[in-house]
């Protein structure tokens, strides 16, 4: 889904942490795994698509739930997401996000 060079940026706090793909997944790829982070659900609940030949771009709004530690918490925020069309066809090469 993703081109192996893609920026991921999660802004919800001061500073931004930015991550390569690698970094990004290989945290969540162990969470899943050890049973930490169970029934964790993410979905659109507003947005909008732009686009401009082979590039193209996402905005809106979400909403996610999950369990951790036994305790279940839920969270809003905003989402970004920039595409380029490829010869195997529409990948992200970079997202950003904030939660509320």
């Amino acid at each position: 889904m993703l081109i192996p060079e893609a920026v991921i940026v999660q802004n919800s706090g001061d500073t931004p942490i930015v991550y390569n793909l690698e970094g990004f997944v290989e945290p969540r790829r162990e969470l899943l795994a050890n049973g930490t982070l169970l029934d964790f659900r993410e979905w659109e609940t507003s947005g909008r698509t732009d686009l401009f030949g082979s590039i193209a771009q996402r905005a809106g709004r979400y909403a996610k739930a999950w369990t951790a530690d036994g305790r279940a918490f839920e969270r809003t925020g905003a989402k970004t997401l920039q595409f380029v069309r490829t010869p195997q066809g529409w990948r992200i090469s970079a997202f950003a996000w904030n939660d509320d």
